[in-house]
């Protein structure tokens, strides 16, 4: 996440529109599909009711209810519905500057080509959480009142704060799989060797008691059970495609002690694994 673009993002709301069956409308007949071969205004938009998509630049992405999505300034758009009825926006126009201040010094910096740091598309679950806001900047604009300008800028930042949390809590999340899921093939890869908690955390590059709370919820079982689980698997497969002996298979799979890993594996399989190589 480009937090130093945010710090500066200093953005002016031109316009805030509602998007109806009206806007599917192309002299007086109803199309599906709406194409811009270069967009010049900066538009956020969330899709309120129906399905559809928007290509950018010949790249598909499908939107439904809750979907929020932006046109990067100068590209080649085209919007599409696919529900049975029209699909319905909110749409924000706005341009920005990137506005640099050390106390001393103030640099306003043009805006990138490239847009927002952002995923052209964002799928939200709690859809209030920016439908409802959307509602209020549109309705902040159109009565006009006082100071409506500074209030839909700061309304339009709230919703971009918005954005921006969900998706961090996003790539956090996708961080945090990988590292579990790297830990996951070091225990894999060195089941037979003693395996601690510390020891996996510092694979995964998170802190012991961090690891231990993600890695349940990614994997649905505790490191341990996880090394158990990989160990006893390993076991099967020896006591079934070799003639290596119960202690010679407990030593293979990281158990030192036969008499312990007899009950461990009994527990799991049902039967002591004598019986299970004989099954």
């Amino acid at each position: 996440m480009d937090n130093a673009f945010f710090s500066r993002f200093h953005p002016r709301v031109i316009g805030v529109l509602w998007r109806d069956r009206n806007f599917w409308q192309i002299q007086g007949k109803e199309t599906r599909s709406v194409m811009y071969e270069k967009t010049f205004l900066r538009n956020f938009m969330v899709v309120t009711h129906g399905e559809g998509m928007v290509s950018i630049n010949g790249v598909h992405h499908p939107l439904s209810v809750g979907s929020v999505f932006y046109f990067p300034h100068r590209s080649r758009c085209q919007l599409t519905y696919t529900s049975e009825q029209p699909m319905q926006f909110y749409s924000v126009h706005y341009d920005y500057k990137l506005i640099e201040w050390d106390g001393s010094t103030v640099t306003c910096l043009d805006p990138q080509e490239s847009g927002m740091p952002l995923p052209v598309v964002t799928q939200t679950a709690d859809v209030e959480n920016f439908t409802v806001p959307m509602k209020r900047l549109y309705d902040v604009w159109h009565k006009k009142d006082g100071d409506y300008e500074w209030q839909a800028r700061l309304m339009f930042l709230d919703i971009i704060n918005e954005v921006r949390k969900l998706y961090s809590q996003r790539n956090e999340g996708d961080l945090v799989r990988r590292a579990i899921a790297k830990s996951m093939e070091y225990i894999k890869s060195n089941y037979a060797e003693p395996l601690e908690r510390e020891e996996l955390a510092e694979v995964a590059t998170l802190s012991t008691s961090y690891f231990s709370v993600m890695f349940k919820k990614v994997a649905g079982c505790t490191p341990t059970q996880y090394i158990t689980k990989i160990r006893l698997d390993k076991a099967k497969q020896l006591l079934q495609s070799s003639d290596l002996t119960v202690s010679e298979v407990a030593r293979e799979v990281g158990y030192q002690d036969p008499l312990y890993f007899a009950r461990v594996f009994a527990n799991h399989a049902g039967m002591p694994p004598r019986e299970y190589r004989k099954a």
